[in-house]
């Protein structure tokens, strides 16, 4: 497992999973190859709008330990919402429950029979995606939150690592028996994520009113016509600092227990192309093999296909997700009537729909 699962390989995997993030993956791959090779987890932060692929890199890492076998015990990786870890009361919190999903996860993958050592074995080795953990902030539109303010204190302690009793029912001797499991958590893996929708404008605004050190710097630039122009842009990832998070409402301790915040990049339209073309779960995609069932091949022009990924450059808010709501509305009246269209072309004993340039425009301008 030493050389076949180095940070470079493990990164070369998540690449066919995951198109525009290639900081971000080198970041994820690290983390992976020390928590599959038991050192202290490099637990991280992802920081992007949605639809930026906080979930596809979620996924592509579920992928990942599931490709290979010498990785089972890794295979437990659960996915859920900050906030679902808050109880009735604002004060409470419920982080039995992350671990009653790892239990959950461990069950559906051992089955029912399991011992206690294979529980503790694979529930210690899990790997836990927190989504909306901006939503967790002690702070919130001005005021405090002390619902999140709890949660992040509980999180902290087992991201530090620490023994948790946790209390289930195995069977044992053929009898249900109540027991304790003692789970270490240091060897959790946390990948965390959150749009952080005013991160943007809050660091914006320090470094243009040079409220620190930083300031923009201009930059060159080359224009259609080959004209070079020098213009001063602002990144987040570039001017990003865990200060930030500071101020927008994160206890320092709990941002303390993350290696590194990753900011992921707004997609372009080359990007939004390619996840078109490629990604097994892309609208187009989706819709070919709808339209493959009733032996129509659908096709999409080079212009088409452009105009598509252009508009969804422009809700940069909405990312990838933004595909989808621009091709549903060109696709849909064909999904409903194919046959009807008046748009099939027929080639042998099958039919062609070929969506072209015209089409997209008349159906999203």
């Amino acid at each position: 497992m030493q050389t076949q699962f180095l940070p470079k390989k493990i990164n070369e995997f998540l690449c066919t999973r995951v198109l525009g993030q290639a900081e971000a993956l080198e970041f994820i791959s690290v983390a992976l190859y020390k928590h599959i090779h038991h050192q202290r987890a490099g637990n991280l932060l992802l920081i992007g709008n949605s639809g930026s692929g906080k979930t596809t890199i979620m996924n592509a890492v579920k992928a990942f330990y599931d490709a290979f076998e010498e990785l089972k015990v890794f295979r437990i990786m659960v996915i859920m919402n900050a906030n679902m870890l808050g109880g009735e009361d604002e004060s409470d919190v419920q982080c039995m429950r992350l671990f009653k999903a790892i239990e959950n996860k461990a069950r559906s993958l051992l089955g029912e029979d399991l011992t206690s050592e294979q529980l503790k074995a694979y529930m210690e080795s899990a790997t836990v995606c927190l989504d909306e953990v901006d939503k967790i902030s002690s702070r919130i539109a001005g005021k405090v939150n002390v619902a999140g303010l709890a949660i992040q204190q509980s999180l902290l302690t087992i991201m530090e690592g620490e023994t948790v009793h946790y209390e289930t029912t195995l069977k044992v001797g053929g009898t249900s028996t109540l027991i304790k499991i003692p789970i270490d958590t240091r060897g959790l893996l946390f990948i965390c994520g959150g749009a952080y929708e005013e991160l943007y404008d809050q660091v914006y605004s320090m470094v243009i009113s040079k409220e620190d050190k930083r300031q923009l710097k201009p930059q060159m630039v080359v224009g259609r016509e080959g004209k070079i122009s020098f213009e001063s842009r602002f990144s987040l990832k570039e001017f990003l600092k865990f200060e930030d998070l500071f101020r927008y409402g994160m206890v320092p301790q709990f941002i303390s227990r993350f290696n590194a915040a990753v900011v992921l990049n707004n997609l372009d339209r080359e990007t939004l192309k390619r996840i078109m073309q490629t990604a097994f779960d892309s609208p187009y995609c989706i819709s070919r093999d709808y339209f493959q069932s009733m032996n129509i091949r659908l096709e999409l022009t080079e212009g088409a296909m452009d105009l598509i990924a252009g508009n969804a450059e422009e809700n940069s808010r909405t990312g990838a997700r933004a595909l989808r709501e621009v091709f549903s509305r060109i696709i849909t009246r064909f999904e409903y009537d194919p046959f009807g269209s008046g748009e099939l072309n027929q080639k042998g004993d099958s039919w062609i729909l070929r969506i072209d340039e015209k089409m997209v425009k008349s159906a999203i301008l």
